[in-house]
Formats: structure tokens, sequence, C-alpha cells
């Protein structure tokens, strides 16, 4: 394991041990689960899981050819993520799982030149990624001259969507075994396919700021409950790229500071539809969180 992600997975398990000393975790969601804070470290289950049908690539980032000033090329890249990827409506979402031109690997492809395949789709959860990996396959996307493979996935397993609004959410050790058993399953098809790729695990940009959260711009307010389910989303990716022997990028952590309530403009995740100028989609990243996203994963590439 290279030091950089020994570094950040022992970062995260340290986080959430003093969470379990100072006693932080708490709250409805966390109650109606049965959750308890030694049970953030501990043993998970791991249930078994089949995929589910969904879509294929819309599109390919192709780079371009015709300056002979760009610098050598490296293999293509494949991505595969849910909305926080596809970032759908910005300006506008491409087909049925919203990948829109304004993402961060359509962005990262026009800064670097690389050939990106995006196979990121709204509402993936780490089940359906499963049927986008054997898209990527059957297409010749994701094959022996892949370089890079970037995943992010789980906040659809985890509900993160309904845990923003203050619902509760359901077994977090479960859920944790099923995202670990099927990135495993997704990792192993890739490496059939792709066994010299570069893998690079991300997480998700926070929307809270320490255990605040703005659900209007500027309106914050404590919840404890979704601050800790966030950090305990990206522990799960952190745990399953220690499994995979990939590099993990921790983009909470990196982006610190620019929650919901962070001044319009500058926050990369939005809040609720408040009408502000760079909400793109609720409680998503804004296009200041895409280019964020851009900026961290460039350098994986």
């Amino acid at each position: 394991m290279s030091q950089h992600r020994s570094r950040t997975i022992s970062r995260l398990s340290n986080r959430l041990s003093q969470r379990t000393t100072t006693g932080v975790l708490g709250g409805a969601a966390i109650l109606a689960t049965g959750l308890t804070l030694a049970s953030i470290a501990g043993a998970d289950s791991d249930p078994g899981a089949s995929p589910d049908t969904g879509h294929g690539a819309d599109y390919t980032v192709a780079a371009s050819t015709d300056d002979p000033a760009d610098p050598p090329r490296t293999g293509p890249v494949v991505a595969f993520g849910d909305s926080y990827f596809s970032a759908p409506s910005v300006p506008e979402g491409l087909g049925p799982c919203g990948r829109s031109s304004g993402n961060w690997t359509r962005l990262a492809a026009a800064e670097t030149g690389r050939d990106i395949h995006d196979y990121s789709c709204a509402g993936d959860t780490s089940t359906t990624m499963l049927d986008r990996v054997d898209d990527a396959v059957r297409s010749g996307d994701l094959d022996t001259g892949t370089a890079t493979v970037v995943l992010a996935i789980g906040g659809n397993d985890f509900s993160h969507q309904k845990a923003v609004l203050g619902d509760t959410v359901g077994d977090l050790p479960e859920t944790r075994g099923k995202v670990l058993a099927n990135v495993a399953e997704a990792v192993s098809r890739i490496r059939a396919a792709a066994p010299d790729a570069r893998l690079v695990f991300t997480g998700y940009l926070p929307s809270t700021d320490g255990p605040k959260v703005c659900r209007d711009a500027g309106a914050s307010v404590d919840d404890g409950p979704l601050n800790d389910l966030e950090a305990y989303i990206s522990a799960t990716m952190a745990r399953a790229a220690e499994a995979a022997g990939a590099s993990y990028v921790d983009v909470r952590d990196a982006a610190a500071g620019n929650s919901t309530c962070s001044p319009v403009g500058t926050r990369y995740v939005s809040g609720s539809d408040d009408g502000s100028s760079d909400v793109l989609l609720k409680w998503h990243p804004t296009q200041a969180g895409n280019r964020f996203m851009a900026d961290q994963l460039i350098p994986e590439l």
C-alpha cells in the first residue's frame, strides 16, 4: 500500500475513533438504525448482491491530436460514479444517466487532452455500477489499453439524499458490507479486462462543515448525524481502496471549508434549491465543486 493511501486511511480511522470517544454521533438517524459509536470501527456484514439493469456511456471525450506541442499521450481513462460524477443539469444532463458537458470528466479531458470514457450514471448504486462496468467492457472502452480507472460510489446505497433532508437511513454496517462486496466485484471485472490499469478511488464533496449544514444559503443548523454519515461514506471508500490496492483521493478532507455553508460561488455543494446562481442540482456539486473535483483528480490520471 502506498504511503499516501496509508496516511489517508489512518487519518480517517483516527477521526472515527475520536468520534467514538467524544460522542459526536447521535440523533434520530443513528438511533433508528441501532448503530452504536463503536460499530463504526467494528466488523461489518458482507451480504451478496446482484446487478441491476442500467445504461451505457452516452458520450466519450476524445483527446485532441492537432497540436504538435501537446505532451505525449498515455492510455485512456474510464470513470464510474453516480450523479456526483455525472453532474446532471450542468448545464444540461445528457441521456438517461445525466452526464453533462460540465462534469469533472469533461473538464479534465479539456485540460489534459486525455481520452476519458465516462460511465457515471445519476442514481447509480454499487450494485447498478456493475452493469456500467460490463457496458464499458462490451464497448471496448475498458480493455488492455486502459491506463486509469476512477471510481466513486456509495452515496445512494447509504441514502445520502434522504439524510440531507434529516430523514433516517438504514443499517450502516450492513450497507457498508454490500458496498465493499460490490466494489470488490467491480474491481475483479475491471482487472480481468484491464489488468494494467491504475485504480483511483475517491469519495464525495462535503455538504457539512463540521456538524453544520445550510439547507438554504446562509441558514446554518447543526446536523451531527449527516456529518457523521458523510464521514462514514468516505471511510467506506477508503477501506474499499485499501482492499483493492487502489489510490484514494480524500476530496472530503481537501474540500473542508467549502460546504453548503460557504458563500454562494465558493461552496462546492449546494443545499436546497434556494434560487442561488450556483445551484445546478440541489444537494449536489456546484460548478465550483465540479472544477475542484477535476483539480483533485487530474494529478491522479
